[in-house]
């Protein structure tokens, strides 16, 4: 049985942020919970549909943790991120003068009810789980049950849950039973002042015959743990992805071990540093200190590269610090 998984970005963002409490989430643990709570037994797709700002990210801003968010998302196995414009539009209350803002996003619905639809009369999924209360999307809910598939709805203990799609749909799915396992702790030195849901990525291995659900992205299934040789170059290809998404390539080791997203790189930080030491002994990573003390990793360079502008001195110790 096919799971075809639908977010509506600012709906489920709300009522994660008022239920669960900002708790980080395993995405990937989560999909696999949801397809195990309706019966399927491989996830089709997962479809995150979000506005977002127009014009550039800044640093430390909610907008520009909400794109890294998104980022990392996309990188997850079976998960497919669509992004529409959201514009900040403003209002003059007559009465005292104020100026109101509020945000408006554009094609949301419209194309999360289209989409639904339209993989629901080609056979794409067999079960359908919604993770939107709002009564915009029972018409959606009730064309997919008739085209033959189950559709669920799924909310943060009830938050904005609307009487006319709970109607519509089989059942209705509390995300809150889903923390015990999908949900995790924040790293050490970490608050919770993101503006969304803290990405921790999943394994992407399968762990037996009574492991949860394969992740499927069209007709690949997820293979099985890589050796160590091949998780290193795994790791290897992340540094560089890493250096490539920051400014001067700059990656510090503590986010990279612990926060840094990657579909097929292992999620435990202890597996992280061990290989960032195996590859630090093989001389194809060094870990400096940057001016602020801070430490920070890239892939070694060659003697002719290690000559450019944006070379940083080699560090004084190539061991990484525990």
């Amino acid at each position: 049985m096919k799971v075809a998984l639908f977010f509506d970005g600012k709906n489920f963002y709300s009522g994660w942020r008022e239920r669960a409490g900002r708790q980080p989430l395993d995405f990937t643990a989560l999909s696999r919970w949801l397809v195990k709570r309706v019966g399927g037994s491989v996830l089709w797709g997962a479809y995150y549909y979000t506005g977002i700002e127009s014009g550039p990210s800044q640093p430390g801003t909610g907008q520009a943790a909400l794109t890294s968010f998104l980022d990392n998302l996309e990188m997850l196995p079976g998960y497919f991120v669509q992004r529409f414009t959201r514009r900040t539009k403003s209002y003059h209350c007559r009465e005292c003068s104020a100026e109101n803002y509020y945000t408006q996003e554009n094609e949301v619905d419209t194309t999360m009810v289209a989409d639904m639809l339209r993989l629901a009369a080609v056979g794409a999924f067999d079960i359908l789980v919604l993770m939107s209360g709002d009564a915009d999307h029972a018409p959606a809910v009730e064309g997919v049950r008739a085209l033959g598939r189950q559709a669920y709805v799924a909310t943060w203990g009830g938050i904005g849950l609307s009487r006319r799609i709970r109607r519509a749909a089989f059942d209705h799915i509390d995300l809150m039973e889903a923390l015990g396992e999908c949900g995790r702790q924040w790293p050490v030195g970490e608050g919770d002042e993101a503006s969304a849901p803290i990405l921790v990525p999943g394994t992407t291995r399968e762990a037996g015959p009574n492991s949860s659900p394969n992740i499927v992205g069209g007709d690949e299934t997820l293979g099985t743990a890589p050796s160590e040789d091949v998780a290193a170059e795994i790791l290897l290809d992340e540094v560089r992805r890493a250096e490539s998404k920051f400014p001067a390539g700059y990656v510090g080791v503590n986010f990279f071990v612990t926060r840094w997203q990657g579909s097929q790189l292992d999620p435990d930080p202890e597996v992280r540093r061990r290989l960032i030491d195996r590859l630090v002994r093989e001389e194809r990573v060094e870990i400096y200190t940057t001016e602020d003390g801070t430490k920070a990793m890239r892939v070694k360079r060659s003697a002719a590269s290690s000559q450019s502008p944006r070379s940083i001195p080699p560090p004084s110790s190539p061991a990484l610090d525990h």
